[in-house]
C-alpha cells in the first residue's frame, strides 16, 4: 500500500515517465507499423473465424437438412405404401378405417415437414451462400403447403364419408352410395375446407415458383419437378371436389331431368372405341333415380336415323369404310380411338333422328364384359318372356344361342333389349340389399377403370371431371411424350374373344432425344379357343377367319421408315395430335401373324435440369379384355439410370443400358424412366 502511494505522489513523475517509455524498445516509426499490423491480424483472424462459423453452420446445416430430409421421406414413402395399397383394392372394399389411415398418414407427413423446418430454421440467414440449402427450405415450405391443402381436402371430404359408410369403421364406402342428395349436401358442408385448400395451394404454387434451380444439384431439381407434379394434381382433384356439388346435381337430374343414351357394345365385334352396337337404350335421371328407360335393337330404323341429306356433315376418311349413307358412320361406324368423339358422333345421330327423351345430355357406353361384371355383382338375372336365367357363366352362350336359333338377327337382339331392361329393373330395386349394392358399385367402378363402361355429358365441366377420373374413354394427345396405341375394327365375325393380341415395343432414345422405335403387333387366333367360343360360328355369326382395320397410333410427327409382313402397305396419316398407320389385314382361323412397323419421332425427352425424362404412355383400346405389351428402352451410351416406373423386370448394358417392362394393359399406363 505504501509502495502504491509513493508512486502515485508529484516527485514520482519523472520516474513513471521511464516506466512507459520502457515498455517498448522500437523506435515510434517500428511502433506505428506494429499497431497497423497487429490490427490487420486481428481482423484476418475475425475473417477467418466467421468464415469458419459459417462453414460449419453450412456443412452441419446440410447435415440437419438431410436429417430432416430423410424423416419427411421416410413419412411420404408411408403414405405411398398406403396409396398403392388401397389403389389396388377394388373401390368397394374401402373403410372408414382406411381413409382414417390415410388422414392420419397425411397428418404424419405435416408433423414431419413441420419438424424440418424447426431443424432448418437457423440456415435462412444463410441461405443465400449455398444454392442447395436455398433451394432445400424452399423445397419444405412448398411441401408442406402441400400437405397442408391434402389435409384440408380430407377433413372436407370426411362428413360425406362417414354418411356412406354409417359411422362404421369396418363397413364400406359405398353402403348408402344411391343417396345423391345427401351426398350433395354434404359435400356442400365440406365446401369450405376445400375451398381453404385452394388458397393453400396458390400458396403453395407462389412458393414453388419462388425457388431458384440455378445451380441446384440434381436431385433437389428432380424434387421440385415432383413438387410441380404433385400440386396439380392436387389442383385439379380439389377443383373437382368444389365443383362437386354443383356437377352431381347436374348428372344426377336434381334441378332439372336430364337425358342419357345408351350404347350396347359388342367387344367380340371390336371397333376402335369399344364394339358395334348391337342395342341401345335411353334413360332419364330425377333426383338421383332413374325415371325412365328403354332399350331397343338396333337396325336400319331404330333408332330413327337423321335426314339423309345430313349425310354431307359427315367426313368419313378415305382409309375408313365407305358407306354409301354416310349418316350410318356416326352411329355404328366410327373410326374413332377416341371415345367422346364416337359419342358426339352417336348423339348427333340420335338427336337428329327425333328419338325418344332427345336431346340427350349424354352418353353411357357398357360393353359385353362390362356386362359381365354388373351379372357377377347381381349374380343372376330371370329374362320375362324367355323363361331364362342368365348368369355371367352362361351369358354369351345364351346369347349366341337364341342369335343362332333363327328369325335373323332380330331375334337375339330383342333378347338383349329385355335382358338389359331387367338388369336396371334389379338394379333400381337393390338399394334394399345392402352386400348387392356394395357388389354392384365395385362391379361399376371395375368396369368403368378398365373401359368396360365409358361416359360422354355435353356439358364441359363435367367431361372435365370424369376425364380426370379416368372414365372418358379419351385418346390423349401424343405430343410431347412417346406414345402407343393399337386400334382394331372387326370386319364381320364375333372372334375378338378368341384373338390373342401382344405387343413389343423396342425404341432407342437418340442424343439428341429423338426416338428409334419399333413396334410389333403379334395376333394368335388359336383353335383350342375358337372351338369352344358359341361367338364363333361361321353358320350364323360370320366368316370364321379374322379381317380387321388396324390403326396404329403413334407420336405426332413420326416418320414411318419401314414396315413388314403387311398384305398391303400401310396408310400414313400426320394428325395434329397423333401420327395414325393404318391396314386392313387377315388372321385365317387356327393361323397367326406378327407386323411390324420401324420408325423415327421428333425429339420427346425432356431435360430436366441435368437430367433426362423419357415418358411412354400405352393407352387401351377399349372393349379390349387386356393384352400384354413388352416395352425395350435402349438409353444413350453413357447413360446412368435415376429412376424408373414401373420397376423393370430387367436391365442390362451392351454398350448402352437398356430397361424392360412388361405391363398387363388392362388399363392406360405410364412407363417413365429419368437419366442422367
Amino acid at each position: 500500500m505504501s509502495e502504491f502511494n509513493t508512486l502515485q505522489s508529484p516527485d514520482m513523475e519523472p520516474v513513471r515517465r521511464n516506466l512507459r517509455r520502457s515498455r517498448s524498445k522500437l523506435p515510434r516509426p517500428l511502433r506505428k507499423l506494429n499497431k497497423q499490423i497487429t490490427r490487420h491480424v486481428k481482423w484476418r483472424v475475425v475473417l477467418i473465424t466467421l468464415f469458419t462459423v459459417i462453414s460449419v453452420v453450412l456443412v452441419g446445416g446440410m447435415a440437419l437438412a438431410a436429417n430432416a430430409n430423410s424423416q419427411v421421406q421416410y413419412s411420404v414413402a408411408s403414405l405411398t405404401r398406403i396409396l398403392s395399397t388401397l389403389s389396388n383394392r377394388p373401390g368397394t372394399e374401402w373403410t372408414m378405417q382406411d381413409f382414417n389411415r390415410l388422414q392420419t398418414s397425411v397428418d404424419e407427413v405435416r408433423r414431419s415437414f413441420a419438424g424440418a423446418q424447426q431443424q432448418t430454421f437457423f440456415l435462412r440467414p444463410v441461405a443465400s451462400f449455398n444454392a442447395d440449402v436455398a433451394a432445400s427450405l424452399g423445397t419444405l415450405q412448398a411441401a408442406e403447403a402441400l400437405a397442408d391443402a391434402a389435409s384440408d381436402m380430407l377433413t372436407g371430404l370426411q362428413p360425406t364419408i362417414f354418411f356412406l359408410v354409417s359411422g362404421d369403421n369396418e363397413e364400406t364406402l359405398t353402403a348408402q352410395i344411391s343417396s345423391g342428395e345427401r351426398v350433395v349436401e354434404l359435400l356442400r358442408i365440406g365446401r369450405g375446407r376445400f375451398i381453404r385448400a385452394g388458397e393453400t395451394l396458390t400458396d403453395a404454387q407462389a412458393k414453388i415458383e419462388d425457388i431458384n434451380t440455378q445451380g441446384v444439384s440434381p436431385n433437389l431439381l428432380l424434387n421440385v419437378n415432383d413438387l410441380v407434379d404433385y400440386h396439380a394434381q392436387l389442383q385439379s382433384i380439389n377443383e373437382i371436389l368444389i365443383n362437386a356439388p354443383d356437377l352431381l346435381t347436374r348428372a344426377l337430374g336434381l334441378s332439372e331431368t336430364q337425358s342419357y343414351l345408351f350404347l350396347v357394345q359388342n367387344s367380340d365385334e371390336i371397333r376402335p372405341s369399344g364394339g358395334y352396337i348391337s342395342t341401345y337404350g335411353w334413360m332419364t335421371v330425377r333426383a338421383a333415380r332413374v325415371a325412365d328407360y328403354d332399350y331397343a335393337p338396333t337396325t336400319v330404323t331404330s333408332p330413327n336415323p337423321p335426314p339423309i341429306s345430313m349425310g354431307d356433315e359427315i367426313d368419313v376418311p378415305d382409309w375408313w369404310l365407305q358407306y354409301e349413307n354416310p349418316v350410318y358412320a356416326a352411329w355404328d361406324g366410327s373410326w374413332h380411338a377416341d371415345f367422346p368423339q364416337t359419342a358426339q358422333m352417336s348423339a348427333w345421330f340420335y338427336d337428329n333422328g327425333n328419338n325418344p327423351a332427345a336431346p340427350v345430355d349424354g352418353v353411357i357406353s357398357i360393353d359385353i364384359a362390362g356386362f359381365e361384371y354388373l351379372l357377377s355383382a347381381l349374380g343372376s338375372v330371370e329374362v320375362p318372356n324367355y323363361n331364362v336365367i342368365v348368369t355371367p357363366d352362361n351369358f354369351r352362350e345364351v346369347v349366341y344361342t337364341i342369335r343362332a336359333s333363327g328369325e335373323g338377327q332380330l331375334l337375339h337382339k330383342r333378347f338383349l333389349a329385355a335382358m338389359y331392361r331387367q338388369i336396371f329393373e334389379d338394379w333400381q330395386s337393390i338399394d334394399r340389399d345392402q352386400e348387392r349394392s356394395t357388389l354392384l358399385l365395385g362391379a361399376t367402378l371395375q368396369a368403368l377403370q378398365e373401359r368396360h363402361i365409358m361416359l360422354y355429358f355435353t356439358d364441359e365441366d363435367l367431361n372435365r371431371a370424369v376425364e380426370l377420373l379416368g372414365w372418358s374413354g379419351s385418346q390423349a394427345p401424343a405430343t410431347d411424350h412417346d406414345y402407343l396405341m393399337i386400334a382394331d375394327a372387326n370386319l364381320g365375325n364375333k372372334s375378338n374373344h378368341s384373338i390373342i393380341r401382344q405387343l413389343t415395343y423396342d425404341v432407342i432414345i437418340n442424343d439428341d432425344g429423338s426416338l428409334a422405335g419399333r413396334a410389333s403387333i403379334a395376333y394368335d387366333y388359336p383353335a383350342y379357343l375358337a372351338d369352344e367360343d358359341p361367338a364363333v360360328d361361321p353358320a350364323n355369326h360370320g366368316p370364321i377367319d379374322y379381317r380387321s382395320i388396324m390403326q396404329v397410333f403413334l407420336p405426332a410427327g413420326t416418320t414411318v421408315s419401314s414396315t413388314n409382313n403387311f398384305f398391303r402397305e400401310p396408310a400414313v396419316v400426320p394428325e395434329e395430335t397423333h401420327t395414325i398407320v393404318t391396314t386392313p389385314f387377315e388372321i385365317a382361323y387356327d393361323g397367326a401373324e406378327r407386323f411390324q412397323i420401324s420408325y423415327e419421332t421428333p425429339p420427346l425427352v425432356e431435360d430436366v435440369g441435368a437430367f433426362q425424362r423419357y415418358r411412354l404412355l400405352l393407352q387401351k383400346q377399349p372393349g379390349m379384355l387386356g393384352e400384354v405389351v413388352n416395352v425395350q428402352v435402349t438409353l444413350p451410351l453413357g447413360a446412368q439410370v435415376i429412376s424408373a416406373s414401373p420397376e423393370p423386370i430387367t436391365s442390362y448394358s451392351l454398350d448402352q443400358p437398356i430397361l424392360e417392362f412388361r405391363v398387363d394393359l388392362l388399363s392406360d399406363e405410364w412407363v417413365e424412366i429419368i437419366y442422367r
